[in-house]
């Protein structure tokens, strides 16, 4: 009965036509173009490929007086409610080309650490003199760096009333490419 039925609705759509400008089309046709279109659906992939080289250092990289490095380690002793500094720490930065950087401090004890303050400087120019009290996600700059360029390293501790360390001060440098 269902086959029937069926095929009566199907000759019924052959026999009917639907009228478009000065013609008459099938109304079929018209059905099975509108089907067609909508599942003819075509996908595009794209592809790029990145070219990586490795560098040893990048532009503005940290320097013992003989070593370039892209990690360093400063060493220092803090004292209840005393600020502590390092004038002239080990590492100095150094700026092989001109560019921008940028400097926060990502994490910082501030139970045993309530400010830091570190500056950059050579004879000449102050590259930056930043301030913190608390551990920040932003970026301090952009400093610009000359080419050629040392920057010796001022680093200030202020510790807690009652630290009990050991304390810890993690410093971000991002170092804008190129």
């Amino acid at each position: 009965m269902r086959n029937e039925r069926g095929e009566k609705n199907m000759s019924r759509l052959m026999g009917k036509r639907v009228r478009i400008g000065k013609y008459f089309v099938p109304a079929l046709l018209l059905i099975s173009l509108a089907v067609g279109t909508v599942a003819a659906v075509a996908y595009v992939v794209l592809t790029w490929t990145i070219s990586l080289t490795v560098a040893p250092n990048p532009r503005v990289h940290f320097w013992d007086g003989s070593t370039a490095a892209n990690t360093m380690t400063i060493t220092m002793g803090i004292f209840p409610s005393i600020r502590t500094i390092d004038e002239d720490a080990a590492w100095d930065i150094r700026s092989v080309t001109a560019g921008n950087i940028y400097i926060r401090v990502s994490t910082m004890d501030t139970s045993d650490v309530t400010q830091v303050k570190i500056k950059a400087y050579n004879a000449t120019a102050t590259l930056f003199d930043v301030d913190w009290s608390t551990s920040t996600t932003t970026w301090s700059g952009p400093f610009l760096t000359a080419t050629g360029k040392d920057y010796n390293l001022w680093i200030e501790v202020q510790a807690a009333s009652s630290p009990t360390g050991p304390a810890s001060i993690s410093v971000d440098l991002k170092v804008e490419s190129p």
